[in-house]
Parts: C-alpha cells; structure tokens; sequence
C-alpha cells in the first residue's frame, strides 16, 4: 500500500466514475492525475483495518490510518515515536556546557500552526490569549499524557519531619500528573460536544483543519471559526 499518497494532506479517497477503482487526487482535484489508485478490495480490506473511514461519498485517514501513514513516513528507528508527532533535529545543552544535535519531537510544531492562521485582511486569526489557552492546555495534556510513576522510590528519605509524610519525587510526580489530567477535564467540560472536539483534534491530537471539516461534515472553513470560538471560551475561563 502507498501511504504516500496521503502524507502530504490527507486528501480522501474518492471513486472513480467507472466504479470500479478508487483514487487519492492532489489537492482533492479529480481533474488531475490520481497519485494512487486502489481496487475496491483494498480499500475494503483499509475500511475493515480501521484506517480509513467513510465520509460522505469518499473514504477519509482515521486516526489509526494517520498514524501509520507517519510511521511509514518517518525514518528508519523512529517510527512509533513519529506516529504521535513531527521527529526534528534539535539542539540542547549538555551537561557541561556544550551543544548537542539530538533527535525529538518539535514541541511547539501544533501552537506554531494555530499563531500561522490568517483571517481574511492577513492579520493573526487567534489573538495572544486564544493561543495562551491553546499553550496552557496542550502543556497540561502532555504531562497528564506522561503517564504516572510506577510503585515508590523506597530508598529516598522523606522530605518532611515525619517518615509517614508523603516527600519523594515520584509521588510529587504522581501528583503533577493527576493535577495536570484534572485541569484538562476541567476546560474540555467547560465547552460544548461540538468545540470540545475541535480542540480535542486540533490542539492535542494534531488533525488539520480541513481533515476536522471532513470528520464532522462541516462546511469548508467553519472549523476555523470553531476553533476560535473554543480557545476563546478557554481564555475567559
């Protein structure tokens, strides 16, 4: 299968007149050459795996589909890793000073997104405090997404005056983790079924606008309006 074809926009899979076969066209435009064609039999063999889903007349990526277009996308050994986010080359400090190439995720890639996005005159789409909310949240739901520490470290003394007293890092971990998946509940249950899913998609999980369109059957551009109206419910909580 040529996962290719959907790496660059996820553009949905449509049939082609004869019935026969189905196409991924560039920029969705059926006047152009298809960069894949697929048999019905593979695209139902794709619909039965969970990658690709209906919508409308066309077949669109699933969340499962897009995660195994980037593994096949990414780099030998950085597969599962690129799966849940763009892999960069970035530069750190060690610890004696020096800098250092290493591989990792491009944190800020998604808020990069959101403060690119124009409105019809070419200023910023989303004012300074939508993208703050949209920073705090994703902050929150990356460390609540860390997961929480394993058992407790025996070996480290207590911090406090009693050896009852709850004092080791792990448990101060645990604890940040739990306060950070709260306070992500909290703003997800302040917002409507609809705008929650926006953000849901957009800000977290890193869907495209246009791919949020097509999931929701929603008018072309409403999801950029969507999404301002959440981030702005978000800032004035």
């Amino acid at each position: 299968m040529r996962w290719r074809a959907w790496r660059r926009g996820g553009w949905p899979l449509a049939q082609e007149r004869a019935g026969e076969r189905y196409s991924v066209y560039p920029q969705n435009d059926r006047r152009r050459r298809p960069l894949v064609r697929l048999s019905a039999e593979e695209v139902r063999a794709l619909e039965a795996s969970g990658a690709i889903v209906k919508a409308g007349d066309v077949f669109v990526l699933s969340a499962p589909g897009g995660a195994r277009v980037r593994r096949e996308a990414a780099a030998p050994g950085e597969a599962f890793v690129a799966q849940h986010r763009e892999v960069i080359d970035r530069a750190i400090l060690g610890a004696g000073g020096e800098v250092r190439r290493v591989r990792g995720h491009d944190a800020d890639a998604v808020l990069r997104r959101l403060a690119a996005l124009r409105d019809g005159a070419g200023g910023p789409w989303l004012d300074a405090a939508e993208v703050a909310a949209a920073a705090r949240l994703r902050s929150d739901w990356e460390m609540g997404e860390c997961g929480l520490v394993r058992g407790s470290d025996w070996t480290a003394p207590p911090n406090a005056s009693s050896g009852r007293s709850v004092g080791n890092a792990a448990e101060f971990a645990a604890g940040a983790f739990c306060d950070a998946r709260r306070r992500v509940a909290e703003a997800l249950e302040r917002l409507a079924p609809p705008l929650r899913r926006v953000v849901e998609r957009v800000c977290l999980h890193e869907e495209g606008l246009e791919a949020l369109e097509r999931a929701e059957s929603w008018p072309a551009r409403s999801g950029k309006l969507a999404l301002k109206l959440a981030l702005s419910q978000l800032a004035s909580g």
